[in-house]
């Protein structure tokens, strides 16, 4: 079993199970202009090599055996929530590699790593996922319907310097709960047939977090599919300012929403400066 702890950046991005949560139910956190166009990356097919540029250090799925512990990354259950999404090593036989595969019936938890990064600097973002089934009675726009197949989130830390008077008294609250101030923001990228293809989406949680559609094809399933994004543009575009540093990395499979079942295979995670 990964290790487990109360990473608040990672609780604040999947608000909806934290009594708290009300807090950013409506204005805060960084201003939005919609889904204004942008210079977003879509999809693309790319090689399963490491890329061959600086990296920040994010371990490896493919570095440890299968049913193997993934200790370097972070378990976190949520708030609320009776059943936890289930993470494992295994061997992808389509690949030869080894990949988490993630499981979830009417339930969520994310696997989450920190990070201390320059957006600026380190800013293009790759990843694989091969998602199994369709949530069907999914809605990205609504409480109730906010579950998603795959998703990969990407937090960017506090700026007290930048904060607002509300945002100011938010971060006092939760530190006042868990000994640490949340993130300033966060992007998460997702699956979901029930939205246009790079399509910006606020979460109905919190004004916090904006997802961006990286995959909206059905045809996906049972595929791998390869993702290239460069986080600084995608920041810009969806919160109209300038990025934080980026503080952490996680990904997440959850149906405690809608009550039903999905599964998903993530692949390794690299952040680079190009």
């Amino acid at each position: 079993m990964q290790r487990k702890a109360s990473f608040v950046w990672v609780a604040i991005i999947v608000g909806a199970s934290l009594p708290t949560s009300r807090l950013f139910a409506s204005e805060g956190g960084p201003n939005v202009p919609g889904s204004a166009p942008g210079a977003a990356n879509t999809a693309t097919l790319l090689s399963t090599q490491p890329p061959k540029f600086t990296s920040a250090v994010i371990p490896l799925f493919s570095s440890v055996k299968p049913g193997a512990e993934l200790s370097a990354w972070t378990f976190q259950p949520l708030r609320g929530v009776r059943k936890t999404t289930q993470y494992a090593a295994v061997m992808d036989a389509e690949t030869q590699r080894v990949v988490v595969e993630a499981k979830a019936q009417s339930a969520a938890a994310a696997l989450g790593i920190r990070l201390d990064v320059d957006t600026k600097q380190m800013h293009q973002l790759r990843w694989q996922w091969k998602v199994g089934n369709l949530i069907e009675s999914s809605d990205p726009r609504t409480k109730d319907g906010d579950d998603y197949v795959a998703r990969v989130y990407v937090t960017f830390a506090s700026d007290p310097a930048r904060s607002t008077f509300r945002e100011r008294a938010e971060n006092a609250v939760f530190k006042s709960l868990y000994g640490e101030i949340p993130p300033r923001a966060a992007l998460a990228y997702v699956f979901t047939h029930k939205a246009k293809l790079n399509e910006v989406i606020a979460s109905p949680f919190t004004a916090r977090v904006k997802k961006i559609v990286v995959d909206a094809d059905p045809a996906s399933v049972g595929k791998w599919r390869n993702f290239e994004r460069d986080v600084y543009s995608d920041y810009k575009r969806a919160f109209g300012d300038e990025p934080t540093r980026i503080s952490g990395i996680a990904i997440m499979v959850d149906t405690d929403n809608t009550g039903e079942t999905a599964s998903a295979r993530f692949g390794d995670i690299s952040l680079t400066e190009k």
